[in-house]
């Protein structure tokens, strides 16, 4: 305890001090007593032996620091290799799991369905997960699907129960046409609905119209968003897919994202699911449309979305459905006249089985 007294209190210089006093006091007379003599030997000796257990001591205590320190060292590297194995071992514990679960998924689906059309894909909307796909990455028409888009649009900009007036302009396109006059008025929700469920060029015309001031400028609009959400594979030359020239182009995997997030909203999520919808003409008999998507009829749970055909797409659908908390959207594009009905319901049934 002394010693380590004297460490922490600057004891080196202390016991120099001591020994000073030890060797004046030997100059003092009467010195040349032998036993006072030995006595101050004694305790120079004494104070070197506990100067030279400090400096030991001292020394010592530097080496157990220097040890302490790299023993730390080494249990941080240690720590870190448990660490990454720690991160490895789960790592592969979740590819295992992975793989077990899609073992199970494919016992429980089976072997996806024999498919005729082109272009193809299925997807799980609400983790983007790739089901199926067949050409999804292959540009082409994609005819009146592309008034997903168009949908799109409209319900982001708001105001759908607002009324607008039908333009001269809005009739001047390829059928099919609904037949809307210059001069009427309806509100945005009645034609948008229109739009969904017949998929009337001239309502798709009069709605870009009254979003951007004209055509010309929905379409920049159109394609400002399609940047936005990431399509890199996709072109759009007017609001109802009909042919352009240039062409305009997509992919099934684009048209599945627009489908995505078309699917997020519940308004015109409460369009594309009606099998027909009445709609009322000013100063005229009502027309009651029936909706262009066969699968709502022969499929029970499909609820959506949107059909198209031009020569150059073939005969496409954009179908979605859920059953026991799985939500499915199918892309069908290039189809054959009955075989797209069939290729879109086949791909349901089989994706929502697990």
């Amino acid at each position: 305890m002394f010693e380590m007294s004297l460490a922490k209190r600057g004891g080196g210089r202390q016991l120099r001090l001591l020994m000073g006093v030890a060797w004046l006091l030997m100059l003092v007379p009467g010195c040349d007593d032998p036993e006072r003599e030995a006595r101050l030997r004694w305790r120079e000796e004494e104070v070197n032996a506990k100067e030279a257990a400090v400096v030991r001591k001292d020394r010592d205590l530097l080496r157990e620091r220097e040890e302490i320190a790299a023993a730390r060292l080494t249990i941080a590297a240690r720590e870190g290799e448990l660490a990454k194995l720690k991160g490895e071992m789960e790592a592969e514990l979740e590819k295992m799991k992975a793989a077990r679960r899609a073992f199970e998924i494919k016992n429980l689906r089976g072997q996806a369905p024999r498919i005729t059309a082109e272009r193809v894909i299925v997807i799980d909307p609400a983790t983007g997960e790739v089901l199926y796909e067949k050409n999804a990455d292959k540009r082409g028409a994609i005819a009146s699907t592309q008034k997903l888009l168009t949908a799109l649009l409209v319900v982001e900009k708001g105001n759908l129960d607002g009324m607008m007036k039908v333009e001269k302009s809005d009739s001047d396109c390829a059928p099919v046409r609904l037949g809307i006059k210059e001069g009427e008025e309806y509100s945005r929700r009645q034609l948008l609905t229109a739009l969904m469920v017949k998929s009337s060029n001239d309502i798709a015309q009069a709605l870009a119209r009254d979003h951007s001031g004209s055509v010309e400028a929905f379409v920049v609009a159109m394609n400002a968003k399609a940047k936005s959400l990431g399509l890199e594979d996709s072109l759009f030359q007017n609001p109802h897919g009909l042919p352009s020239d240039p062409e305009q182009y997509s992919t099934a995997r684009n048209l599945s994202k627009i489908a995505s997030v078309v699917d997020l909203m519940p308004d015109i999520r409460a369009m594309v699911k009606l099998k027909r919808f009445v709609f009322e003409r000013p100063g005229q008999t009502s027309l009651t449309l029936e909706n262009t998507n066969r699968v709502l009829s022969s499929y029970s749970i499909c609820d959506g979305m949107k059909t198209g055909f031009t020569n150059a797409a073939g005969y496409c659908l954009v179908a979605s459905g859920e059953k026991n908390g799985k939500r499915r959207i199918v892309v069908v594009l290039n189809g054959g006249k009955s075989g797209v009905w069939a290729d879109a319901q086949a791909l349901l049934e089989w994706a929502v089985k697990a």
